[in-house]
C-alpha cells in the first residue's frame, strides 16, 4: 500500500486540518464546545464505523484518511457509493432522521476519527445555529456526491469508460500530462464495486489498458503515463 502522511491532532481547536468550507470551520467559540464533546480515535484500514441497517450511536468526522461507504443490493452484491476524506461528517443523515444507517462505512488506511454521542450532537445542533448550517451544507454536499454515483452507475457510459474514470479520480486532481501514481488501495473486486461492474471485468480492462500503455504496474503502484489519454476513454 502506498504510504501516507497524516498529521493527527489533539482536539478541534488546534488541529492543522481545519479548511476553509468544512463543516469543521465554525466559529472559534463554537469550535471549543464542539472540541469538548465527543472523542478522538486512530484506526487501522479494514475498520467498520457504521453498519447498514443499524442505527448508529452517533457521528463521526474523519479527520484523516479515507473511509468507503458501500451498500448491499437486493441481488447481493455490493456498491461502493464514495470513498470519504476530507473531515467529512459521516452518519449524519441517520442520526438526525433517527433512522438506519443506509451505508456501511469502513476505514481504507489509518484513520483519525471524532465520534461524537448522538445525544451530545443533538444537543448541540438544536442550540447552535452554525453547527445547523454546517450540517445543512455537509448534507447537501452528500447529497451532490449521490446524485454523481448514481450517474454513473445508471447512465450508459461503457465500463472501460467508468473504470478510466474512477483511475482518474483515485489519482487525484493534479495539473498538467506528467505521469499520476495510484497506491493499492484498492482491489478489483472494490474497484468493480464502485463502477457496478464484475470483478473479472475489471481485471479484463485493466489488462487491456497495459497492453496500449495506458497504464503500468511498478511493484504495488500503477502508473497513468499519459492523463489525455485515459481522459479520453472517461469521456
Amino acid at each position: 500500500m502506498r504510504a501516507r502522511r497524516f498529521s493527527f491532532a489533539n482536539d478541534c481547536v488546534s488541529c492543522t486540518l481545519r479548511r476553509e468550507g468544512n463543516f469543521c470551520n465554525l466559529p472559534a467559540e463554537t469550535l471549543a464546545t464542539f472540541s469538548d464533546i465527543g472523542y478522538l480515535s486512530v484506526f487501522p484500514s479494514d475498520v467498520t464505523l457504521l453498519v447498514e441497517g443499524e442505527v448508529p450511536r452517533g457521528v463521526f468526522v474523519l479527520c484523516s484518511g479515507r473511509a468507503k461507504l458501500s451498500m448491499r443490493m437486493e441481488d447481493g452484491r455490493t456498491v461502493i457509493l464514495n470513498v470519504a476524506g476530507g473531515r467529512q461528517l459521516l452518519g449524519m443523515s441517520a442520526v438526525v432522521s433517527e433512522r438506519p444507517s443506509p451505508v456501511t462505512v469502513t476505514t481504507v488506511e489509518y484513520c483519525q476519527v471524532k465520534f461524537i454521542a448522538r445525544s451530545d450532537f443533538l444537543s448541540l445542533l438544536a442550540r447552535n445555529s452554525s453547527v445547523a448550517l454546517g450540517c445543512a451544507v455537509a448534507l447537501s454536499r452528500d447529497i451532490g456526491k449521490a446524485f454523481d454515483t448514481l450517474y454513473e452507475l445508471l447512465l450508459a457510459r461503457s465500463s472501460a469508460g467508468k473504470l478510466a474514470r474512477l483511475l482518474l479520480s483515485l489519482a487525484g486532481n493534479e495539473a498538467g500530462n506528467h505521469e499520476l501514481q495510484i497506491g493499492s488501495d484498492f482491489t478489483h473486486e472494490e474497484m468493480a464495486q464502485m463502477i457496478g461492474s464484475s470483478r473479472e471485468t475489471v481485471t479484463r480492462l485493466l489488462g487491456d489498458m497495459k497492453r496500449r500503455e495506458l497504464i503500468r504496474q511498478e511493484g504495488t503502484t500503477l502508473v497513468i503515463p499519459d492523463r489525455i489519454a485515459l481522459q479520453a476513454i472517461a469521456a
